[in-house]
């Protein structure tokens, strides 16, 4: 069945987002981008909260404006990690960039690969390189996010058909699938369509938006949600996510992916 990741900036947050039945938890401070590094004492005290109930994820904000240095605060028990490419369409050498920000992570933190939706007005790559190059990087999963935070949707940037070739191409790969990008309860039959092992959210859990509080009604709500949604499509035999994120796949290859396939 498809996991819920919540995105928290606090310990407090956390715990709500654990008694609502989130399945991963993410650590960002939203108000520092859509993937808003927080500080390393909101990683230590989130991680602690959880303490290994879950899995934990940070964000480390983008990959041009990244600090290598941070990275050697990571928790021991974090198990991913993922970086932002707004702005690296313009540089020609992001793969070697991304490559040496992720060969940085602590051995136990494997990197996960981010496309921005609305690549375009984000300046990052197209999402066909991006797939490419975290396949070759063998990323667990790719995560869809949007880098603009209007309240546009992930679904209202790329077309029904553009997402079903980037989740079936991640599938390919031997990636795992998060998808993000201001869904809101009403997404849900849509998104759970393409099968996505995590849906993630942080401004539809939160009183007051995404720079407000994660409340754990609204989490359970969204995990509720979840679960009536999954249960015909399982009945059916039609339901592929896994709500796990597995180690890198040694066999994860690099496939040729057309970027005319995701243009809208």
């Amino acid at each position: 069945m498809t996991g819920l990741l919540v995105s928290v900036r606090s310990a407090s947050e956390a715990e709500a987002a654990l008694r609502g039945g989130a399945t991963l938890i993410d650590v960002k401070e939203p108000r520092h981008g859509p993937l808003g590094r927080a500080t390393a004492t909101q990683w230590s005290q989130v991680a602690a909260a959880v303490a290994q109930r879950v899995p934990v994820s940070v964000a480390c904000g983008e990959l041009a404006e990244a600090d290598g240095n941070v990275l050697a605060a990571v928790p021991a028990s974090v198990s991913f990690a993922k970086c932002g490419l707004a702005g690296c369409a313009a540089l020609s050498d992001w793969p070697q960039r991304w490559r040496v920000w992720a060969e940085r992570l602590p051995p136990q933190v494997a990197p996960v690969a981010v496309l921005y939706a609305d690549w375009r007005a984000a300046g990052a790559p197209d999402p066909a390189e991006v797939l490419r190059y975290g396949a070759a990087c063998r990323c667990p999963a790719l995560l869809c996010d949007t880098w603009a935070k209007d309240g546009r949707t992930l679904l209202e940037h790329l077309t029904p058909a553009a997402l079903r070739t980037l989740t079936r191409t991640a599938r390919r790969c031997g990636m795992r699938i998060v998808l993000a990008g201001s869904l809101q309860l009403r997404d849900l039959h849509h998104v759970l369509a393409l099968e996505p092992d995590f849906v993630a959210v942080r401004g539809a859990v939160c009183q007051g938006g995404r720079t407000g509080r994660v409340q754990a009604e609204r989490v359970a709500q969204f995990a509720h949600h979840l679960v009536q949604a999954a249960r015909p499509r399982e009945a059916a035999g039609l339901t592929r996510g896994t709500g796990r994120l597995d180690p890198p796949r040694e066999s994860a290859r690099l496939l040729d992916i057309s970027r005319a396939e995701f243009d809208t």
